[in-house]
């Protein structure tokens, strides 16, 4: 999973549809605590995958 490719394609998808509209700023706000969770996800699974 390419987390640059999904918040680049986030961004864009969130523009095209917030039109002033609180659904689109709602998604917008969801997609990007989706991927900040993604990023936490992939640190810490390569933080557990290191030898101590």
């Amino acid at each position: 999973m390419n987390t640059a490719s999904n918040t680049a394609a986030a961004r864009a998808t969130a523009t095209a549809t917030t039109r002033n509209n609180w659904l689109g700023k709602l998604r917008a706000l969801a997609l990007q605590a989706l991927n900040i969770h993604l990023q936490t996800c992939a640190i810490m699974a390569e933080a557990h995958r290191r030898p101590q």
